[in-house]
């Protein structure tokens, strides 16, 4: 890396270059018969180069060619893109937690151990199909550049996933555990699926109206997906978004709070910087209902006169082929007061969202969604009755997000990343098949 800077150095009036490194593996296995094991190591190098207020980048899997790689660079300074930013100085910045070494050495027989111990924990106790997925992975990523950053941070994660099927469906309800290292599932938290299932198993005749609609943390991205939309430096700079000149207001119920916490220590995915250098923090963009903070990159920090907030990662597609763009790591909603038990009681009718479709549905933009339920549990007078048939939930975020009834008072890691509570809303649409 130190090499390919320093050519690139001498042709450029700034440079960057990033690398990234992943190792992971993982087992699958349905009803205790594995279907599917895969492997991978991925590798690569970013380089970005500023000149005469011009951004050129260029990338490669296998860095045997530094000449060529700045060349390439330098041939893309031909599409003129602007950039007014500067790449960011030195940091000191803590240590991060490492990988694990036991999640390093792992290997498939200790994956396989580790699902047959959560089947063994499942089976029998329900009807349907049990999946049970395993996986591990190692990451390291750095980050140079010549204003003085020299960062980098490894990190490991092991996760187990328990699906169980509601017979003859697609359907399931399942439970995703996930630790920087090596571990069982907690017993605990498989006695609550299999208790989540069985209340599931009737299935019910539900009528169309608008009532209290709860959802459950792996669901929640249908209405963060929007409002990250809304709340990204991009929409803000092209002034397209519905919180466009509302910084300072409030938008939505004062219960609810949005924030990004990349280096929480609880954080199994901690980091200390994002993909462009900048330290992280934590990074309010909802407090108590009120508009408070842009997801910012370098780019449209500078943009908008705005100091970078440590949300400028690589995400869509392969990371060193990606630009950074503004992204929440460590997505939080602030916890409430109420057990999940305490809410469901709450409701004197209403549906419990435990998985969607086509959360991308609607106009994304402007908050609007419409999901299918899969599934959805119905509830009336506190008490769960069974399991919705072909049930819809439709709205705007922005009007839903006004009737918050109750937050989970716990937080739980969602299959979309970040920590989430259940969240309880009220005088939502619901539309069912009878």
């Amino acid at each position: 890396m130190k090499k390919l800077l320093e050519k690139a150095a001498k042709v450029a009036d700034q440079a960057e270059v990033y690398s990234v490194r992943q190792d992971s593996g993982s087992i699958e296995m349905r009803n205790g018969i594995p279907t599917d094991i895969s492997a991978s190591i991925q590798s690569g190098y970013a380089l970005r180069i500023l000149k005469n207020g011009m951004i050129g980048t260029a990338y490669t899997k296998n860095l045997l060619d530094r000449d060529q790689l700045v060349s390439n660079a330098m041939d893309s300074l031909k599409g003129e893109v602007e950039a007014g930013f500067s790449f960011p100085g030195a940091a000191d910045l803590p240590d991060s937690a490492g990988a694990d070494p036991g999640v390093e050495k792992m290997g498939f027989r200790e994956l396989h151990t580790y699902a047959d111990g959560v089947l063994e924990q499942l089976r029998g106790k329900v009807e349907g199909q049990i999946d049970v997925y395993a996986g591990r992975g190692v990451e390291e990523v750095s980050v140079v550049n010549t204003t003085g950053l020299d960062v980098c941070t490894r990190s490991s994660d092991m996760y187990l996933y328990a699906s169980l099927l509601f017979p003859n469906t697609e359907a399931s309800v399942h439970r995703l555990h996930i630790d920087r290292k090596a571990g069982a599932f907690p017993e605990g938290k498989l006695d609550d699926l299999i208790a989540l299932y069985k209340s599931g198993l009737p299935e019910v005749e539900v009528d169309s109206g608008r009532m209290k609609v709860m959802f459950m943390p792996d669901t929640l991205y249908t209405l963060l997906w929007r409002i990250g939309a809304a709340t990204s430096g991009k929409s803000l700079y092209n002034r397209i978004s519905p919180l466009q000149d509302k910084r300072g207001q409030r938008v939505l119920s004062e219960k609810f709070s949005y924030y990004g916490h990349a280096n929480d220590p609880d954080n199994y995915e901690q980091r200390y910087f994002d993909d462009e250098g900048v330290p992280t923090r934590k990074h309010m963009v909802i407090d108590q209902g009120v508009f408070s903070g842009a997801i910012l990159n370098l780019d449209y920090a500078t943009k908008l006169g705005e100091n970078p907030s440590g949300t400028g990662y690589r995400r869509d597609g392969e990371p060193v082929s990606a630009l950074p763009s503004p992204y929440l790591a460590g997505g939080r909603i602030a916890p409430g007061k109420r057990s999940l038990a305490e809410m469901i009681r709450e409701m004197d009718r209403g549906v419990i969202i435990l998985g969607v479709l086509g959360a991308h549905s609607g106009n994304i933009l402007n908050g609007d969604f419409s999901v299918g339920l899969n599934p959805g549990f119905y509830v009336e007078n506190g008490e769960i009755l069974g399991r919705v048939r072909d049930g819809m939930v439709a709205g705007n975020v922005y009007d839903v997000l006004q009737n918050v009834v109750a937050i989970e008072n716990h937080l739980n890691t969602s299959l979309m990343g970040g920590k989430y509570p259940a969240l309880l809303l009220d005088d939502v649409s619901v539309a069912a098949k009878k």
